[in-house]
């Protein structure tokens, strides 16, 4: 039997349906660099978030920390596929890389040609004065006056801290005599992606399908050793123009320096390559490497437009060995380096306080309009 409060209640709610019912199909906001709630691009731009955690080494305390950042929809692929690869067989490629491709040993390519570094003479010499060795076993390269890039795992397992990093993180320098000068660190971030994203054998599904494209961290020391050391600025390894250009992908030369468990403890080795394949997250090589060298920074000459030259920058984090997916025109196995794409530089520029510089150095790629004109140009 419907009431008279029956009644009253049914015209309230129609005459707010009535009231709502203009703003169901008004148009979203405008405004340059701005996405819809389902992260669509709009103006040629597309919303990304990043979000990370710091670790306090002195309090013992985590913080969750995350912003938002505008990029051209151009650099932002949201599948992980290499670009030496056929059209067929996607569909199984996730299945693949949880099976097989998991961070693993790195590898001797045939005739070992890693050159070691006399620590008396060139080893104190720029760059490779600017080289750390990583008090988990891993190396790393200073990128600011205070600031270690490294890899994540060499901190962070997917699941947990790594105990040793939370008690006494330490990052040391060889001296002339070979031995370590170890500091301190005051704090490290790790993104949250590398956290989240999906291990073989993982129950739970993630949108971040491969665990080493976010194979990068950061450390912060308590001392400007950079001063006196010198160091390598972060810079772009990224697909663009809808993945039909590279900077500093496929082709490119790649150096790094490391501390391999494989040779003396009291010694620095160098190694040059040449990028062989990559994908949107990762540069894939066939330079040696061992267990220690994980966390080494892949840098390369990159020219600076604003400054009329070329200058080292370090383009990718060096953090393991894997298959090929078997849809890959190139089949092989090779080491890999997670890449500093447009979003993991801007985030690790973030993390030293640098994103203004990095911003204006790479605006060619980060600004919408210049990218389209680049890409137009490029394919006229």
């Amino acid at each position: 039997m419907i009431t008279r409060n029956h009644a009253f209640a049914a015209v309230a709610w129609l005459a707010l349906l009535l009231l709502l019912l203009p703003y169901s199909f008004a148009a979203p906001p405008s405004g340059k660099h701005k996405s819809d709630v389902r992260g669509e691009a709009t103006n040629g731009y597309h919303q990304h978030t990043l979000s990370w955690d710091t670790y306090s080494v002195a309090t013992g305390k985590t913080e969750s920390s995350s912003a938002t950042i505008a990029l051209p929809y151009g650099l932002v692929r949201h599948r992980h596929e290499l670009i030496h690869a056929s059209a067929a067989g996607w569909a199984s490629e996730w299945q693949q890389l949880q099976e097989s491709q998991r961070l693993s040993k790195r590898l001797i390519f045939g005739a070992d040609d890693r050159v070691r570094v006399d620590p008396a003479t060139d080893g104190q010499k720029f760059p490779f004065s600017a080289v750390v060795r990583v008090s988990t076993g891993c190396s790393g390269l200073l990128v600011s006056e205070r600031h270690v890039l490294t890899a994540a795992h060499c901190l962070h397992d997917g699941s947990n801290f790594i105990p040793s990093a939370l008690l006494f993180l330490r990052a040391g320098f060889i001296e002339k005599d070979g031995r370590t000068n170890w500091h301190f660190a005051k704090r490290f971030f790790v993104s949250s992606y590398w956290k989240n994203a999906t291990r073989s054998g993982s129950a739970n599904q993630h949108q971040y399908q491969n665990w080493d494209d976010y194979d990068f961290a950061v450390i912060e020391l308590g001392d400007d050793l950079g001063k006196s050391r010198g160091f390598i600025k972060p810079g772009m390894s990224s697909l663009f123009c809808d993945n039909r250009q590279s900077l500093q992908g496929a082709g490119s030369t790649m150096q790094y320096v490391s501390f391999p468990d494989d040779k003396s403890r009291e010694s620095l080795w160098y190694t040059e390559t040449n990028v062989t394949t990559e994908s949107p997250q990762l540069l894939y090589f066939t330079g040696d490497a061992w267990h220690g060298s994980s966390g080494a920074g892949l840098y390369a000459w990159d020219y600076d437009r604003n400054a009329g030259k070329y200058e080292r920058r370090v383009v990718a984090v060096l953090s393991g060995n894997r298959n090929t997916e078997s849809t890959a025109s190139i089949q092989g196995n090779f080491n890999v380096g997670a890449r500093l794409t447009a979003a993991n530089l801007l985030q690790v520029c973030r993390w030293i306080g640098t994103e203004g510089e990095c911003t204006e150095r790479y605006s060619q790629y980060l600004d919408a309009q210049q990218l389209a004109k680049l890409c137009k140009e490029e394919y006229m």
